[in-house]
């Protein structure tokens, strides 16, 4: 099998992270829950994973950390807290859209044939805005954007910076107080290594009054009727998922190890090889060509549809990803409503020989379509 959907989610799991789950499984009771010490373990292991999660993002202060069930549902916290106008851009993930169509009062910045550019969505925010909320990278494209530039021009309105970095955390350097981001989410199962059912969304400093997505049990405060408005319990209602927050401190520190920076540069290395390879294939086409890019690079083939080829591929053992990808805006600005397109995305444990294979393979479909 060649795995090649690591913007979906990261495939193999470091064998570190199997293990962590199942000695969580084995060790751990309700963290904050009781004195005893399955209790006080599982809590240790709590605050150890957002100090990890903190140090991947450069976070002042772990207790800023808080854990979600994925990044869709850190996000629509963040969004949660806006009053105002909201701008984003149609290259976000339905993450993103959806909870800020619902709530309406939301500007979308327009990215002709998927391109982005951070001046456009600076010049967006008007007298009303609130916030703007932008992906880092395009889960359609792999198209890294300049969020650094953005987030300076919102710390100087005054205006909150929400930053979905998914597709990065993990596989690109992301630095809070570079991109002066007041709130950024991301999951655990993709560049982080971690199980599904795993987010975290950071709240900084600047945000000093949280209005709590859900309610309920903390373990602390019982007696007061209202969520505690302290960090993080002010993120998290109910008993967390430490089996899984547990599988994910050892992702995160597996990546910390490996180190950021290096497997960035492995991914965009292989995208490269891909897309040179690829080039050469009559009738490619390679959506976002020459930009700055994670290990994502979408595709199509003239008179191919991108579905057949994704189920041909498929049983040649071939895991990829066709269709919208949950960026249905995305797609309009590329102009691929209708076919989709091919998602090919290489992560750390990709080799040169995996890709090479699996262009191979590739245009063996593709002359036998031919």
């Amino acid at each position: 099998m060649l795995y090649f959907d690591f913007a979906a989610t990261s495939f193999p799991k470091p064998k570190a992270v199997l293990c962590a789950c199942t000695t969580a499984m084995e060790t751990m009771g309700n963290p904050g829950r009781g004195a005893y010490a399955l209790s006080v373990h599982a809590l240790k292991q709590l605050f150890e994973t957002r100090a990890a999660a903190a140090a991947l993002i450069n976070a002042e202060d772990p207790m800023r950390i808080g854990f979600t069930q994925n990044a869709t549902m850190a996000l629509n916290e963040a969004i949660a807290q806006i009053d105002g106008e909201i701008v984003t851009t149609a290259m976000e993930h339905n993450s993103v859209l959806r909870p800020c169509y619902a709530r309406g009062g939301v500007r979308v910045v327009p990215a002709p044939k998927g391109r982005l550019r951070a001046e456009d969505v600076i010049n967006a925010v008007g007298k009303q805005t609130a916030a703007v909320i932008m992906t880092h990278a395009s889960n359609v494209t792999g198209e890294i954007y300049d969020v650094e530039k953005v987030g300076a021009f919102c710390r100087d309105r005054g205006i909150y910076f929400i930053v979905d970095a998914a597709q990065t955390a993990g596989c690109v350097p992301v630095d809070v107080q570079k991109m002066k981001a007041d709130m950024l989410a991301f999951s655990g199962h993709k560049g982080t290594f971690g199980p599904t059912g795993t987010g975290i969304l950071y709240v900084g400093s600047r945000v000093h009054k949280v209005r709590p997505l859900l309610s309920g049990g903390t373990g602390s405060q019982s007696y007061e009727l209202h969520q505690p408005d302290t960090f993080p319990d002010v993120l998290e209602a109910g008993t967390q998922n430490v089996h899984g927050i547990t599988g994910l401190k050892a992702g995160i520190e597996y990546v910390l190890e490996a180190g950021v920076e290096n497997i960035c540069a492995h991914d965009q290395a292989l995208a490269a090889l891909f897309i040179r390879e690829v080039s050469a294939i009559d009738g490619a086409v390679i959506y976002r060509r020459d930009c700055r890019r994670t290990g994502t690079v979408p595709v199509n083939f003239d008179g191919v549809s991108a579905d057949d080829l994704c189920e041909a591929l498929a049983e040649r053992g071939i895991c990829v990803r066709a269709g919208a990808h949950c960026a249905p805006l995305a797609h309009r600005s590329l102009g691929t409503s209708q076919t989709g397109v091919v998602r090919f995305s290489f992560g750390w444990t990709t080799s040169e020989a995996d890709v090479l294979e699996g262009v191979r393979i590739l245009k063996e479909l593709l002359g036998t379509q031919a």
